[in-house]
C-alpha cells in the first residue's frame, strides 16, 4: 500500500533498520544496538495492515529499548491473522530471525487489533514459552476473566481508537487492575494503559484498510508521538519482566494516569449497573458476585417523585420487566402525615438494562453500554401523596414528559462529569443528544416493554446534526381501574454510561473521523 513519498520513506526506514528479507514478505528487523543482551519480539499484524506498516513503530521500540531488540513481523494470508495459520507464521518468523543471526531465547509477543485477539488465544492454547505479550488496540477477552491467564499481558488502548473503543479498555482496566486482589501484582503482570489523543491506526503507519478508514477517529497527536509513547510503555513492561525492578515505579505511574483518565467512564458504568462489571442478581439471592440494582434508577425515582421538602430513599432491583411469575413492580413502603424534612419515604424500583446482542462477541465494535434502561417507578402523584400531600392532581403531577426530564439529567450528568478536553472536543465535533417529548402512554405492559428508546438522527434549527431521543412511557393514576397497576410511571431511560460512551466515542464518528 506504499506509494510515492511514503514508499521512499519506508525504503529509507528499512535500510536504516537493516531489515532482513524473510520468507513470504515477512519482516525481520535486526537490532539497532548490538552491545546489549538480545531480546526478540514477534509482532502479529492487524487485519488488512501489511507487516511493513509496523516498521516505524517497531523501530521506535528498538530505539528506546535498553536491549538489543530483534523484531519479527510475519505476514498472514490476505494480511489477516488466522488461528489456523498463526503457529506456522510464528515458527517461520523465528526461523528467519535465527537465520539472520538471532541467538536469544528471550522473546515476547505483541499483537495489534485482530492480531491481539488471535495471539492471546494461541498463547493460551499452545503453552508457548514467551514471557509476556503486549496487546495494542486490543484486550484480553472476557472468556479469560475468571481463569488464570498464563501469560503476563500489557494492554494499550488509544483514547481516540474508533475500533477498539476506550470504553472496552476501561472494562479491562476495571477487572485487571481495580478489582485485582493484589494491586502490585496486577500492575506488574496485567497493566491496562491508555495513550491520550491516539487512534487505532497510529499503532501502524501509512494508508488504513477500508474498515479502519471507515471507523477510526481523528488522532490528536502525531504518528511519531504515538509511536514514542507506545514504545516507552512497551519497553517499561519488557524491562520489568526481564528483571529491571526500577521499571515498576514508571509502570505504576502510567497505571495511575490511566485510572485518572478512566474515572468518569468508570463512574458512569457503575451508575448504570453495567452487567460486565457484575451480572444482575435478578432472582438470585443478593451477594458479592452480582448487582442488586442500578444507582441511576434510584436517582430517576427521586426526580420522578419531585419532592421539595420531604425526602426519598430508593432501592432498585434488577429483574426482567416482562417476568410475570413472579411479577416485579415498584413500591412505596411507608407514608408520612405531612411533607416535612423529617419525612423519608422508602421506595423500590425495578430495572432491566438492555445490551446489544453483537457485544456478546466481545469485539468492541458496538457500544458496550445499555441501549436503554427499562425502569418501573412509582408515579409522582403516588410519591407526593405518600409524603403527605393531599388530593394531588395526576394530570398536573404526571401529565408532562418526566421521562424526558430524567434523560436530560442523564445527559447533563455525563457532560458535567467527562473531562474538560473530552467535552470541548465533543461540543466542537460531536453530534449532541436532544430529548424529545415522551411517547405514550402505553398503559399495557407489553406495549411499553417492546417499544424501545428511540434514537433518531435529525437536524436542529441551525442545520446541525443532532440525535433526537424519545422515551416510550406508561403512567397510571392512583384511581386507575386496574388497582394492581395504579400509581405507576414507567420510563425507557438513557443510561449515563450510554451518554458517556457517546461523548467519548460514537458521537464523534461522523464529524471527527479519518475519512
Amino acid at each position: 500500500m506504499w506509494i510515492g513519498k511514503r514508499m521512499a520513506q519506508m525504503c529509507a526506514v528499512l535500510i536504516a533498520t537493516a531489515a532482513y528479507p524473510a520468507a513470504a514478505d515477512d519482516v525481520v528487523l535486526k537490532p539497532l544496538n548490538t552491545t546489549q543482551s538480545e531480546v526478540a519480539m514477534v509482532f502479529i499484524q492487524g487485519a488488512g495492515i501489511d507487516p511493513e506498516q509496523y516498521v516505524p513503530l517497531a523501530q521506535a521500540i528498538q530505539t528506546s529499548s535498553q536491549y538489543s531488540l530483534w523484531v519479527g513481523i510475519p505476514k498472514f494470508s490476505l494480511d489477516t491473522p488466522d488461528p489456523l495459520e498463526i503457529a506456522e507464521c510464528i515458527s517461520r518468523i523465528m526461523d528467519s530471525m535465527h537465520a539472520a543471526g538471532m541467538n536469544t531465547k528471550k522473546f515476547f509477543f505483541a499483537g495489534h487489533s485482530l492480531g491481539g485477539t488471535v495471539l492471546q488465544d494461541y498463547l493460551f492454547d499452545s503453552g508457548e514459552t514467551g514471557f509476556a505479550q503486549v496487546l495494542m488496540g486490543s484486550f484480553l477477552e472476557r472468556k479469560y476473566r475468571n481463569i488464570s491467564y498464563p501469560v503476563a499481558t500489557l494492554t494499550i488502548g488509544g483514547e481516540l481508537d474508533g475500533l477498539c473503543r476506550v470504553t472496552r479498555i476501561m472494562e479491562s482496566f476495571y477487572h485487571s487492575v481495580l478489582k485485582a486482589s493484589n494491586r502490585t501484582e496486577a500492575v506488574a503482570n496485567f497493566p491496562v494503559l491508555t495513550v491520550a489523543g491516539m487512534s487505532h491506526m497510529q499503532f501502524a503507519s501509512g494508508d488504513p484498510p477500508p474498515l479502519v478508514k471507515d471507523r477510526d477517529l481523528r488522532p490528536e497527536i502525531t504518528e511519531e508521538q504515538a509511536h514514542t509513547a507506545v514504545a516507552s510503555l512497551v519497553n517499561t513492561f519488557v524491562s520489568l519482566h526481564l528483571g529491571d525492578s526500577q521499571s515498576f515505579s514508571k509502570l505504576s505511574k502510567a497505571v495511575e494516569a490511566t485510572e485518572a483518565f478512566m474515572q468518569p467512564i468508570l463512574t458512569a458504568f457503575e451508575l448504570e449497573g453495567y452487567h460486565n462489571f457484575k451480572p444482575p442478581c435478578n432472582s438470585n439471592p443478593p451477594s458479592s458476585a452480582c448487582q442488586v440494582g442500578s444507582q441511576w434508577s434510584s436517582r430517576a425515582q427521586e426526580i420522578m417523585g419531585g419532592l421539595k421538602v420531604a425526602r426519598l430513599n430508593d432501592t432498585d432491583q434488577f429483574h426482567p420487566v416482562d417476568q410475570i411469575n413472579p411479577v416485579h413492580l415498584p413500591h412505596i413502603h411507608n407514608n408520612c402525615s405531612s411533607p416535612t424534612p423529617q419525612c423519608l419515604l422508602q421506595t423500590g424500583t425495578v430495572t432491566q438494562n438492555i445490551y446489544d446482542d453483537l457485544d456478546k462477541f466481545d469485539t468492541a465494535f458496538v457500544p458496550i453500554s445499555a441501549s436503554e434502561m427499562r425502569v418501573k417507578m412509582s408515579s409522582r402523584q403516588a410519591v407526593m401523596e405518600a409524603a403527605g400531600d393531599k388530593n394531588v392532581n395526576f394530570n398536573t403531577s404526571d401529565g408532562f414528559s418526566i421521562c424526558r426530564v430524567i434523560n436530560e439529567n442523564s445527559y447533563s450528568w455525563a457532560l458535567s462529569s467527562a473531562s474538560n478536553t473530552t467535552v470541548a472536543r465533543f461540543q466542537k465535533h460531536g453530534e449532541p443528544y436532544v430529548m424529545g417529548e415522551d411517547e405514550g402512554p402505553y398503559n399495557a405492559g407489553p406495549l411499553w416493554i417492546w417499544d424501545h428508546l428511540k434514537y433518531k438522527k435529525t437536524v436542529n434549527s441551525s442545520g446541525d446534526d443532532v440525535i433526537d431521543i424519545r422515551s416510550p412511557m406508561m403512567r397510571t393514576p392512583l384511581d386507575f381501574y386496574i388497582k394492581v397497576s395504579a400509581g405507576f410511571h414507567y420510563c425507557k431511560l438513557l443510561s449515563p454510561a450510554r451518554a458517556m460512551e457517546w461523548i467519548y466515542v460514537d458521537g464523534l464518528r461522523d464529524h471527527y473521523n479519518i475519512r
